[in-house]
Protein backbone atom coordinates (compact mmCIF):
# COMPACT_ATOMS: atom_id res chain seq x y z
CA UNK A 1 0.00 0.00 0.00
CA UNK A 2 2.75 2.30 0.62
CA UNK A 3 4.04 1.91 -2.96
CA UNK A 4 0.95 2.51 -3.85
CA UNK A 5 1.12 6.28 -2.75
CA UNK A 6 4.36 6.68 -3.41
CA UNK A 7 4.46 6.02 -6.91
CA UNK A 8 2.27 8.71 -7.80
CA UNK A 9 4.25 11.25 -5.73
CA UNK A 10 7.56 9.97 -7.64
CA UNK A 11 5.62 10.77 -11.16
CA UNK A 12 4.74 14.00 -9.64
CA UNK A 13 7.79 14.97 -8.75
CA UNK A 14 9.40 14.02 -12.46
CA UNK A 15 6.30 15.93 -14.44
CA UNK A 16 7.20 19.26 -11.67
CA UNK A 17 10.97 18.68 -12.68
CA UNK A 18 10.33 18.65 -16.24
CA UNK A 19 7.81 21.70 -16.29
CA UNK A 20 11.16 23.11 -14.79
CA UNK A 21 13.47 22.44 -17.74
CA UNK A 22 10.98 23.81 -20.22
CA UNK A 23 10.51 27.07 -17.56
CA UNK A 24 14.50 27.40 -17.52
CA UNK A 25 14.76 27.13 -21.33
CA UNK A 26 11.84 29.66 -21.73
CA UNK A 27 13.87 31.92 -19.94
CA UNK A 28 17.11 31.73 -21.74
CA UNK A 29 14.81 32.19 -24.90
CA UNK A 30 13.83 35.19 -23.35
CA UNK A 31 16.23 36.89 -22.88
CA UNK A 32 17.91 36.18 -26.07
CA UNK A 33 14.83 37.47 -27.54
CA UNK A 34 15.32 40.79 -25.85
CA UNK A 35 18.75 41.16 -26.34
CA UNK A 36 18.18 40.30 -30.07
CA UNK A 37 15.43 43.37 -29.84
CA UNK A 38 17.63 45.49 -28.73
CA UNK A 39 20.72 44.90 -30.63
CA UNK A 40 18.54 44.61 -34.13
CA UNK A 41 16.97 48.35 -33.90
CA UNK A 42 17.85 52.09 -33.42
CA UNK A 43 17.39 54.34 -31.51
CA UNK A 44 14.40 54.57 -30.49
CA UNK A 45 15.34 51.24 -28.69
CA UNK A 46 12.35 48.08 -29.60
CA UNK A 47 13.28 47.41 -25.36
CA UNK A 48 15.27 49.58 -23.20
CA UNK A 49 15.06 52.71 -24.86
CA UNK A 50 14.80 54.37 -21.37
CA UNK A 51 17.60 53.06 -20.01
CA UNK A 52 19.85 51.33 -22.47
CA UNK A 53 23.00 50.44 -20.01
CA UNK A 54 20.94 49.03 -17.63
CA UNK A 55 18.96 46.87 -19.90
CA UNK A 56 22.01 45.90 -21.35
CA UNK A 57 23.59 44.80 -18.31
CA UNK A 58 20.42 43.06 -16.55
CA UNK A 59 19.34 41.57 -19.48
CA UNK A 60 22.94 39.82 -20.41
CA UNK A 61 23.56 38.81 -16.52
CA UNK A 62 19.91 37.36 -16.59
CA UNK A 63 20.78 35.31 -20.09
CA UNK A 64 24.11 33.89 -18.34
CA UNK A 65 22.64 32.86 -14.88
CA UNK A 66 19.47 31.40 -17.19
CA UNK A 67 22.43 29.37 -19.13
CA UNK A 68 23.88 28.18 -16.13
CA UNK A 69 20.71 27.24 -14.57
CA UNK A 70 19.85 25.39 -17.50
CA UNK A 71 23.26 23.34 -17.89
CA UNK A 72 22.96 22.14 -14.61
CA UNK A 73 19.53 21.18 -14.68
CA UNK A 74 18.71 19.45 -17.58
CA UNK A 75 20.95 16.31 -16.98
CA UNK A 76 18.98 16.59 -13.22
CA UNK A 77 16.77 13.49 -12.14
CA UNK A 78 15.41 15.11 -8.55
CA UNK A 79 13.44 18.20 -8.49
CA UNK A 80 14.55 21.11 -6.57
CA UNK A 81 13.94 22.06 -3.10
CA UNK A 82 10.97 24.68 -2.83
CA UNK A 83 13.67 26.77 -1.06
CA UNK A 84 15.71 26.75 -4.18
CA UNK A 85 12.67 27.13 -6.65
CA UNK A 86 11.48 30.43 -4.30
CA UNK A 87 14.95 32.02 -5.09
CA UNK A 88 14.83 31.21 -8.33
CA UNK A 89 11.29 32.67 -8.85
CA UNK A 90 12.25 35.88 -6.89
CA UNK A 91 15.65 36.24 -8.88
CA UNK A 92 12.94 36.31 -12.44
CA UNK A 93 11.10 39.26 -10.44
CA UNK A 94 14.05 41.14 -9.80
CA UNK A 95 15.40 40.64 -13.52
CA UNK A 96 12.29 41.41 -15.02
CA UNK A 97 11.20 44.34 -13.02
CA UNK A 98 14.76 45.86 -14.12
CA UNK A 99 14.04 45.23 -17.90
CA UNK A 100 10.91 47.19 -17.70
CA UNK A 101 12.45 49.87 -15.75
CA UNK A 102 14.97 50.30 -18.32
CA UNK A 103 12.28 49.97 -20.76
CA UNK A 104 9.30 52.96 -19.27
CA UNK A 105 7.77 50.54 -16.52
CA UNK A 106 4.01 50.27 -16.55
CA UNK A 107 4.02 51.25 -19.54
CA UNK A 108 6.15 49.32 -21.58
CA UNK A 109 3.61 46.24 -20.83
CA UNK A 110 7.05 44.41 -20.07
CA UNK A 111 5.58 43.61 -16.35
CA UNK A 112 3.31 41.25 -18.42
CA UNK A 113 6.19 38.66 -18.43
CA UNK A 114 5.51 38.13 -14.40
CA UNK A 115 2.29 36.55 -15.07
CA UNK A 116 4.33 33.60 -16.69
CA UNK A 117 6.89 33.55 -13.28
CA UNK A 118 3.68 33.92 -11.35
CA UNK A 119 1.79 30.76 -13.03
CA UNK A 120 4.85 28.54 -13.02
CA UNK A 121 5.44 29.20 -9.61
CA UNK A 122 1.78 28.15 -8.61
CA UNK A 123 2.51 24.68 -10.19
CA UNK A 124 6.11 24.15 -8.50
CA UNK A 125 5.85 25.12 -5.45
CA UNK A 126 3.79 24.06 -2.55
CA UNK A 127 2.01 25.58 0.24
CA UNK A 128 1.62 29.25 0.35
CA UNK A 129 5.01 30.60 -1.29
CA UNK A 130 2.90 31.08 -5.00
CA UNK A 131 0.79 33.49 -3.28
CA UNK A 132 4.20 35.18 -1.63
CA UNK A 133 5.43 35.24 -5.44
CA UNK A 134 2.39 36.79 -6.52
CA UNK A 135 2.70 38.98 -3.75
CA UNK A 136 6.59 40.25 -4.41
CA UNK A 137 5.68 40.29 -8.65
CA UNK A 138 2.69 43.17 -7.49
CA UNK A 139 4.89 45.22 -4.47
CA UNK A 140 8.39 45.25 -7.05
CA UNK A 141 5.68 46.88 -9.77
CA UNK A 142 4.45 49.22 -7.96
CA UNK A 143 7.70 50.03 -6.20
CA UNK A 144 9.04 50.80 -9.56
CA UNK A 145 6.38 52.31 -10.76
CA UNK A 146 6.59 54.99 -8.02
CA UNK A 147 10.21 55.18 -8.35
CA UNK A 148 9.78 56.27 -12.01
CA UNK A 149 7.13 58.67 -11.15
CA UNK A 150 9.22 60.76 -8.63
CA UNK A 151 12.17 60.77 -11.47
CA UNK A 152 9.64 62.08 -13.80
CA UNK A 153 9.78 59.36 -15.95
CA UNK A 154 5.93 58.47 -15.89
CA UNK A 155 2.50 60.25 -14.27
CA UNK A 156 0.53 59.35 -11.68
CA UNK A 157 -2.22 57.45 -13.65
CA UNK A 158 0.56 54.26 -14.16
CA UNK A 159 -0.52 53.55 -10.58
CA UNK A 160 -3.28 52.82 -12.41
CA UNK A 161 -2.12 50.11 -14.91
CA UNK A 162 -0.03 48.63 -12.01
CA UNK A 163 -2.51 47.67 -9.96
CA UNK A 164 -4.99 46.30 -12.15
CA UNK A 165 -1.42 44.00 -13.19
CA UNK A 166 -1.57 42.97 -9.74
CA UNK A 167 -4.76 42.21 -9.72
CA UNK A 168 -4.05 40.41 -12.40
CA UNK A 169 -1.25 38.42 -10.97
CA UNK A 170 -3.08 37.61 -7.71
CA UNK A 171 -6.14 35.98 -9.55
CA UNK A 172 -3.59 33.81 -11.86
CA UNK A 173 -2.00 32.90 -9.07
CA UNK A 174 -5.29 31.30 -6.94
CA UNK A 175 -6.58 30.00 -10.17
CA UNK A 176 -3.54 28.08 -11.29
CA UNK A 177 -2.88 26.88 -7.96
CA UNK A 178 -6.38 25.69 -7.94
CA UNK A 179 -6.39 24.34 -11.12
CA UNK A 180 -2.91 22.41 -9.82
CA UNK A 181 -4.53 21.12 -7.29
CA UNK A 182 -7.43 19.57 -8.64
CA UNK A 183 -5.37 18.05 -11.34
CA UNK A 184 -3.03 16.47 -9.20
CA UNK A 185 -6.08 14.96 -6.88
CA UNK A 186 -7.37 13.56 -9.99
CA UNK A 187 -3.77 12.50 -11.56
CA UNK A 188 -2.94 11.06 -7.77
CA UNK A 189 -6.28 8.84 -7.83
CA UNK A 190 -5.92 8.29 -11.67
CA UNK A 191 -2.03 6.85 -10.77
CA UNK A 192 -3.13 4.50 -7.56
CA UNK A 193 -5.97 3.57 -9.76
CA UNK A 194 -3.35 2.34 -12.34
CA UNK A 195 -1.29 1.32 -9.59
CA UNK A 196 -3.85 -1.05 -8.11
CA UNK A 197 -4.88 -2.50 -11.33
CA UNK A 198 -1.25 -3.66 -12.59
CA UNK A 199 -1.19 -5.62 -8.77
CA UNK A 200 -4.53 -6.82 -9.48
CA UNK A 201 -3.09 -7.96 -13.36
CA UNK A 202 -0.31 -9.05 -11.96
CA UNK A 203 -1.99 -11.42 -9.21
CA UNK A 204 -4.16 -13.12 -11.93
CA UNK A 205 -0.95 -13.52 -14.17
CA UNK A 206 0.40 -15.20 -11.33
CA UNK A 207 -2.82 -17.23 -10.23
CA UNK A 208 -3.02 -18.27 -14.31
CA UNK A 209 0.40 -19.05 -14.52
CA UNK A 210 0.24 -21.37 -11.16
CA UNK A 211 -2.72 -23.29 -11.97
CA UNK A 212 -2.59 -26.70 -12.81
CA UNK A 213 -5.49 -26.64 -15.23
CA UNK A 214 -4.00 -25.85 -18.59
CA UNK A 215 -5.09 -22.54 -20.36
CA UNK A 216 -4.59 -21.56 -24.39
CA UNK A 217 -6.04 -18.54 -25.96
CA UNK A 218 -6.14 -19.09 -29.88
CA UNK A 219 -7.36 -17.54 -33.11
CA UNK A 220 -10.22 -19.94 -35.44
CA UNK A 221 -7.00 -20.93 -37.20
CA UNK A 222 -5.81 -22.65 -34.14
CA UNK A 223 -2.84 -20.40 -33.75
CA UNK A 224 -1.91 -20.27 -30.18
CA UNK A 225 -1.88 -16.66 -28.75
CA UNK A 226 -1.20 -17.03 -25.29
CA UNK A 227 -1.10 -19.57 -22.46
CA UNK A 228 -0.07 -20.67 -19.16
CA UNK A 229 2.56 -22.71 -17.69
CA UNK A 230 0.47 -25.63 -17.31
CA UNK A 231 -0.68 -25.77 -20.89
CA UNK A 232 2.75 -25.73 -22.32
CA UNK A 233 3.79 -28.32 -20.42
CA UNK A 234 0.81 -30.54 -20.72
CA UNK A 235 1.27 -29.97 -25.04
CA UNK A 236 4.72 -30.28 -24.82
CA UNK A 237 5.03 -26.49 -25.90
CA UNK A 238 9.08 -25.27 -25.31
CA UNK A 239 9.28 -21.13 -25.19
CA UNK A 240 5.21 -20.70 -24.95
CA UNK A 241 5.15 -17.24 -22.92
CA UNK A 242 3.11 -15.13 -24.62
CA UNK A 243 2.83 -16.22 -28.24
CA UNK A 244 2.56 -12.05 -28.98
CA UNK A 245 6.00 -11.36 -27.95
CA UNK A 246 7.18 -14.69 -29.84
CA UNK A 247 8.47 -14.48 -33.19
CA UNK A 248 7.59 -18.46 -33.16
CA UNK A 249 4.11 -19.53 -34.30
CA UNK A 250 2.64 -22.17 -32.18
CA UNK A 251 0.00 -24.30 -33.53
CA UNK A 252 -2.14 -26.11 -31.94
CA UNK A 253 -1.51 -30.29 -31.54
CA UNK A 254 -2.88 -32.09 -34.55
CA UNK A 255 -5.42 -34.14 -31.86
CA UNK A 256 -6.55 -31.03 -30.02
CA UNK A 257 -6.61 -29.09 -33.50
CA UNK A 258 -9.45 -32.03 -34.79
CA UNK A 259 -11.35 -31.20 -31.70
CA UNK A 260 -11.10 -27.69 -31.64
CA UNK A 261 -12.58 -27.42 -35.63
CA UNK A 262 -15.51 -29.91 -34.42
CA UNK A 263 -15.94 -27.97 -31.93
CA UNK A 264 -16.33 -24.91 -34.14
CA UNK A 265 -18.77 -26.70 -36.57
CA UNK A 266 -20.63 -27.92 -33.78
CA UNK A 267 -19.95 -25.56 -29.83
CA UNK A 268 -22.43 -28.60 -28.25
CA UNK A 269 -20.01 -31.13 -29.51
CA UNK A 270 -18.68 -33.14 -26.18
CA UNK A 271 -15.17 -33.74 -26.61
CA UNK A 272 -13.59 -37.35 -25.42
CA UNK A 273 -10.27 -37.41 -23.82
CA UNK A 274 -7.00 -37.33 -26.18
CA UNK A 275 -3.45 -37.20 -25.95
CA UNK A 276 -0.57 -36.05 -27.52
CA UNK A 277 2.35 -38.07 -27.92
CA UNK A 278 2.46 -41.59 -26.11
CA UNK A 279 3.99 -41.06 -22.98
CA UNK A 280 1.80 -37.43 -22.46
CA UNK A 281 -0.97 -37.30 -19.91
CA UNK A 282 -4.47 -38.14 -20.93
CA UNK A 283 -6.21 -34.54 -21.58
CA UNK A 284 -9.76 -33.21 -21.60
CA UNK A 285 -10.43 -30.14 -23.44
CA UNK A 286 -12.98 -27.88 -23.11
CA UNK A 287 -13.75 -24.48 -26.02
CA UNK A 288 -15.10 -21.08 -25.03
CA UNK A 289 -15.29 -18.03 -26.98
CA UNK A 290 -12.83 -15.33 -25.04
CA UNK A 291 -15.61 -12.46 -25.94
CA UNK A 292 -19.11 -13.24 -27.08
CA UNK A 293 -19.55 -10.31 -28.84
CA UNK A 294 -16.05 -10.81 -30.67
CA UNK A 295 -15.86 -14.44 -32.07
CA UNK A 296 -11.85 -14.39 -32.99
CA UNK A 297 -10.29 -15.89 -29.82
CA UNK A 298 -11.14 -18.62 -28.10
CA UNK A 299 -10.25 -19.81 -24.54
CA UNK A 300 -9.51 -23.70 -24.48
CA UNK A 301 -9.16 -25.27 -20.93
CA UNK A 302 -7.02 -28.40 -20.62
CA UNK A 303 -7.54 -31.16 -17.85
CA UNK A 304 -4.99 -33.77 -16.94
CA UNK A 305 -7.55 -37.06 -16.89
CA UNK A 306 -4.84 -38.46 -14.39
CA UNK A 307 -5.62 -36.04 -11.29
CA UNK A 308 -9.35 -37.02 -11.46
CA UNK A 309 -8.33 -40.65 -11.58
CA UNK A 310 -5.92 -40.47 -9.41
CA UNK A 311 -8.22 -38.57 -6.39
CA UNK A 312 -10.63 -41.38 -7.41
CA UNK A 313 -7.79 -44.04 -6.53
CA UNK A 314 -6.44 -42.12 -3.73
CA UNK A 315 -10.09 -42.59 -1.88
CA UNK A 316 -10.00 -45.95 -2.55
CA UNK A 317 -6.86 -46.26 -1.17
CA UNK A 318 -7.29 -44.29 1.80
CA UNK A 319 -10.28 -46.19 2.52
CA UNK A 320 -8.60 -49.54 2.07
CA UNK A 321 -5.36 -48.22 4.12
CA UNK A 322 -7.34 -47.41 6.59
CA UNK A 323 -8.98 -51.12 6.63
CA UNK A 324 -5.93 -52.52 6.35
CA UNK A 325 -4.21 -50.43 9.34
CA UNK A 326 -7.49 -51.74 11.37
CA UNK A 327 -7.44 -54.87 11.11
CA UNK A 328 -3.68 -55.67 9.99
CA UNK A 329 -3.14 -57.09 13.57
CA UNK A 330 -5.79 -59.65 13.14
CA UNK A 331 -4.48 -60.94 9.41
CA UNK A 332 -1.05 -61.27 9.92
CA UNK A 333 -1.25 -62.84 13.47
CA UNK A 334 -3.41 -65.75 11.96
CA UNK A 335 -1.21 -65.51 8.66
CA UNK A 336 2.00 -65.63 10.98
CA UNK A 337 0.66 -68.84 12.74
CA UNK A 338 -0.49 -70.20 9.35
CA UNK A 339 3.19 -69.97 7.97
CA UNK A 340 4.39 -71.45 11.32
CA UNK A 341 2.25 -74.23 11.28
CA UNK A 342 3.44 -74.73 8.11
CA UNK A 343 7.07 -74.71 8.84
CA UNK A 344 6.82 -77.30 11.38
CA UNK A 345 4.47 -79.60 9.31
CA UNK A 346 7.14 -79.61 6.45
CA UNK A 347 9.92 -80.50 8.75
CA UNK A 348 7.67 -83.10 10.15
CA UNK A 349 9.33 -86.73 9.24
CA UNK A 350 5.94 -88.43 8.22
CA UNK A 351 5.73 -85.71 5.95
CA UNK A 352 6.31 -86.73 2.16
CA UNK A 353 7.48 -85.36 -0.75
CA UNK A 354 3.96 -84.47 -1.84
CA UNK A 355 2.62 -82.77 1.64
CA UNK A 356 6.36 -80.72 1.71
CA UNK A 357 4.68 -79.48 -1.64
CA UNK A 358 1.85 -78.26 -0.06
CA UNK A 359 3.26 -76.90 2.90
CA UNK A 360 5.51 -74.57 0.24
CA UNK A 361 2.77 -73.49 -1.64
CA UNK A 362 0.98 -72.24 1.89
CA UNK A 363 3.82 -70.68 2.80
CA UNK A 364 4.53 -68.80 -0.45
CA UNK A 365 0.97 -67.59 -0.26
CA UNK A 366 0.81 -66.85 3.48
CA UNK A 367 4.18 -64.00 2.47
CA UNK A 368 2.80 -62.79 -0.71
CA UNK A 369 -0.82 -62.01 1.38
CA UNK A 370 1.59 -60.58 3.97
CA UNK A 371 3.52 -58.32 1.45
CA UNK A 372 0.17 -57.31 0.24
CA UNK A 373 -0.64 -55.79 3.58
CA UNK A 374 2.53 -53.98 3.45
CA UNK A 375 2.29 -52.25 0.31
CA UNK A 376 -1.00 -50.83 1.42
CA UNK A 377 -0.39 -49.81 4.84
CA UNK A 378 2.68 -48.36 3.03
CA UNK A 379 0.27 -46.56 0.19
CA UNK A 380 -1.71 -45.16 3.41
CA UNK A 381 1.51 -43.94 5.15
CA UNK A 382 3.07 -41.95 2.71
CA UNK A 383 5.37 -39.67 3.75
CA UNK A 384 5.69 -36.32 1.91
CA UNK A 385 9.15 -35.64 -0.28
CA UNK A 386 12.36 -34.26 1.08
CA UNK A 387 13.31 -33.24 -2.03
CA UNK A 388 17.28 -32.11 -2.53
CA UNK A 389 19.27 -31.08 -5.96
CA UNK A 390 21.48 -33.25 -7.20
CA UNK A 391 23.40 -34.28 -9.96
CA UNK A 392 21.68 -37.47 -11.42
CA UNK A 393 24.48 -39.73 -13.29
CA UNK A 394 26.58 -39.35 -10.49
CA UNK A 395 24.09 -40.36 -7.70
CA UNK A 396 22.98 -43.01 -10.59
CA UNK A 397 26.63 -44.35 -10.17
CA UNK A 398 26.47 -45.02 -6.75
CA UNK A 399 23.29 -46.34 -6.72
CA UNK A 400 23.85 -48.99 -9.01
CA UNK A 401 26.97 -50.16 -7.37
CA UNK A 402 24.66 -50.13 -3.70
CA UNK A 403 21.80 -51.99 -5.82
CA UNK A 404 24.53 -54.53 -7.40
CA UNK A 405 26.29 -55.38 -3.59
CA UNK A 406 22.38 -56.29 -2.59
CA UNK A 407 22.03 -59.49 -4.08
CA UNK A 408 22.10 -58.89 -8.16
CA UNK A 409 25.91 -58.73 -8.69
CA UNK A 410 25.49 -61.06 -11.26
CA UNK A 411 23.02 -58.93 -13.21
CA UNK A 412 24.74 -56.48 -15.85
CA UNK A 413 23.30 -52.83 -15.22
CA UNK A 414 24.90 -50.40 -18.53
CA UNK A 415 24.36 -46.31 -17.53
CA UNK A 416 24.41 -43.78 -20.38
CA UNK A 417 24.57 -40.50 -20.15
CA UNK A 418 24.63 -37.41 -22.37
CA UNK A 419 24.42 -34.96 -19.59
CA UNK A 420 26.69 -35.77 -16.88
CA UNK A 421 26.32 -33.07 -15.47
CA UNK A 422 22.55 -32.26 -15.26
CA UNK A 423 20.66 -31.84 -12.18
CA UNK A 424 17.44 -33.22 -11.05
CA UNK A 425 15.80 -31.65 -7.67
CA UNK A 426 13.89 -35.25 -5.89
CA UNK A 427 13.49 -36.91 -2.99
CA UNK A 428 16.61 -39.05 -3.24
CA UNK A 429 14.86 -42.19 -1.22
CA UNK A 430 11.66 -41.96 -3.34
CA UNK A 431 13.78 -42.25 -6.26
CA UNK A 432 16.01 -45.14 -5.29
CA UNK A 433 12.06 -46.80 -4.09
CA UNK A 434 11.27 -46.61 -7.88
CA UNK A 435 14.61 -47.45 -9.27
CA UNK A 436 14.72 -50.59 -7.39
CA UNK A 437 11.23 -52.03 -8.67
CA UNK A 438 11.50 -50.82 -12.61
CA UNK A 439 15.24 -52.53 -11.94
CA UNK A 440 13.83 -56.11 -10.69
CA UNK A 441 11.19 -55.66 -12.55
CA UNK A 442 13.66 -55.39 -15.99
CA UNK A 443 16.10 -57.88 -15.02
CA UNK A 444 13.89 -60.50 -14.48
CA UNK A 445 11.68 -59.98 -17.73
CA UNK A 446 15.10 -60.04 -19.78
CA UNK A 447 16.26 -62.79 -17.96
CA UNK A 448 12.97 -64.64 -18.86
CA UNK A 449 13.16 -63.24 -22.31
CA UNK A 450 16.89 -63.97 -23.50
CA UNK A 451 18.38 -65.66 -20.56
CA UNK A 452 20.34 -62.23 -19.18
CA UNK A 453 19.68 -60.43 -16.56
CA UNK A 454 20.50 -56.95 -18.55
CA UNK A 455 18.76 -53.52 -17.79
CA UNK A 456 20.33 -50.38 -19.94
CA UNK A 457 19.30 -47.07 -17.63
CA UNK A 458 19.83 -43.91 -20.51
CA UNK A 459 20.11 -40.05 -18.65
CA UNK A 460 19.22 -37.28 -21.53
CA UNK A 461 17.20 -34.36 -22.21
CA UNK A 462 14.22 -34.06 -23.81
CA UNK A 463 15.00 -32.14 -27.29
CA UNK A 464 11.42 -31.03 -27.24
CA UNK A 465 11.01 -29.91 -23.74
CA UNK A 466 14.85 -29.56 -22.25
CA UNK A 467 13.76 -31.12 -19.26
CA UNK A 468 15.62 -34.11 -17.78
CA UNK A 469 14.98 -37.92 -18.63
CA UNK A 470 15.56 -41.01 -17.04
CA UNK A 471 14.79 -44.38 -19.35
CA UNK A 472 15.22 -48.01 -17.78
CA UNK A 473 15.16 -49.98 -20.81
CA UNK A 474 15.48 -54.16 -20.47
CA UNK A 475 15.16 -56.80 -23.32
CA UNK A 476 11.78 -58.42 -22.39
CA UNK A 477 9.06 -58.73 -24.67
CA UNK A 478 7.26 -56.11 -23.47
CA UNK A 479 3.83 -55.07 -22.56
CA UNK A 480 0.91 -55.75 -24.99
CA UNK A 481 -1.24 -53.08 -25.75
CA UNK A 482 -4.18 -53.82 -24.90
CA UNK A 483 -2.37 -53.83 -21.42
CA UNK A 484 -0.49 -50.30 -21.52
CA UNK A 485 -3.28 -48.36 -20.39
CA UNK A 486 -3.98 -50.59 -17.11
CA UNK A 487 -0.95 -51.39 -15.79
CA UNK A 488 -0.16 -48.28 -13.17
CA UNK A 489 -3.72 -49.19 -11.87
CA UNK A 490 -3.14 -50.45 -8.35
CA UNK A 491 -4.10 -54.42 -8.04
CA UNK A 492 -3.53 -54.75 -11.88
CA UNK A 493 -1.19 -57.56 -12.39
CA UNK A 494 -0.56 -60.39 -15.19
CA UNK A 495 1.85 -62.47 -13.17
CA UNK A 496 0.40 -65.26 -10.51
CA UNK A 497 3.37 -63.72 -8.16
CA UNK A 498 2.66 -60.28 -8.04
CA UNK A 499 0.66 -57.61 -5.83
CA UNK A 500 -0.27 -55.00 -8.73
CA UNK A 501 1.16 -52.57 -6.58
CA UNK A 502 4.78 -51.97 -7.39
CA UNK A 503 3.87 -49.82 -10.55
CA UNK A 504 1.17 -47.97 -9.33
CA UNK A 505 3.55 -46.79 -5.71
CA UNK A 506 6.58 -46.17 -8.44
CA UNK A 507 4.17 -43.38 -10.39
CA UNK A 508 2.64 -41.91 -7.06
CA UNK A 509 6.02 -41.42 -6.26
CA UNK A 510 7.45 -40.22 -8.87
CA UNK A 511 4.04 -37.50 -9.46
CA UNK A 512 5.02 -36.90 -5.42
CA UNK A 513 7.96 -35.40 -6.85
CA UNK A 514 6.26 -33.55 -10.02
CA UNK A 515 8.11 -36.01 -11.93
CA UNK A 516 6.04 -38.31 -14.44
CA UNK A 517 6.57 -42.21 -15.03
CA UNK A 518 5.17 -43.57 -18.38
CA UNK A 519 6.00 -46.89 -20.45
CA UNK A 520 6.54 -46.85 -24.17
CA UNK A 521 8.61 -49.08 -27.25
CA UNK A 522 11.33 -47.93 -28.28
CA UNK A 523 12.85 -47.94 -31.65
CA UNK A 524 14.79 -51.46 -31.22
CA UNK A 525 10.99 -52.70 -29.95
CA UNK A 526 12.74 -52.54 -26.29
CA UNK A 527 10.62 -51.91 -23.31
CA UNK A 528 10.79 -48.43 -21.76
CA UNK A 529 9.74 -46.79 -18.17
CA UNK A 530 10.53 -43.42 -18.48
CA UNK A 531 11.00 -40.94 -16.02
CA UNK A 532 10.34 -37.38 -16.82
CA UNK A 533 12.14 -34.96 -14.49
CA UNK A 534 10.42 -31.07 -13.68
CA UNK A 535 12.74 -28.25 -14.17
CA UNK A 536 15.31 -28.50 -11.38
CA UNK A 537 14.50 -25.12 -10.08
CA UNK A 538 10.73 -26.01 -9.58
CA UNK A 539 10.21 -26.09 -5.83
CA UNK A 540 8.18 -29.18 -4.72
CA UNK A 541 5.75 -28.71 -2.07
CA UNK A 542 4.33 -31.34 -0.07
CA UNK A 543 0.99 -33.23 -0.55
Amino acid sequence: MNELRAQPLRNEQQQNLTLLKVYTFYRTVLACALLLSFSITQKPFLAGHLKPVLFTYTTSVYLAINLIVLFIILPRTTQLSDRQLFFNFVFDIAAITLIADSTGGANSGLGILLIVSVAASSILLSHQLPTLIAALASIALIADTGYLISQGYLDISSFLSVGLLGVILFITSFFIQSLAQRIHRVQQIAEQNQAKINTLQQFNQLVVQRMRTGILITNRDGEIQMSNEAAAELLGIVDQGTATNSSTRHLLPDELQQQFKQWLSAPQFHTPPFRTSPTGPQLQASFSLLNEEQENNVLIFLEDNRYLAQRAQQMKLASLGRLTASIAHEIRNPLSAINHAAQLLEESPKADSHDQRLCEIIQHHSKRMNKIVENVLQLSQRHAPNPERIQLYHWLQAFIQDFKSNGYSDSHIDLHTTSPHNEVTVDVSQLAQVLTNLIQNGLRHSQQATGKATVTIDFHVNRSTHLPVLDIIDDGPGIPEENKDNIFEPFYTTETTGTGLGLYISRELCEANQARLDYLRLEQNKSCFRISFPHPDRRLSPD
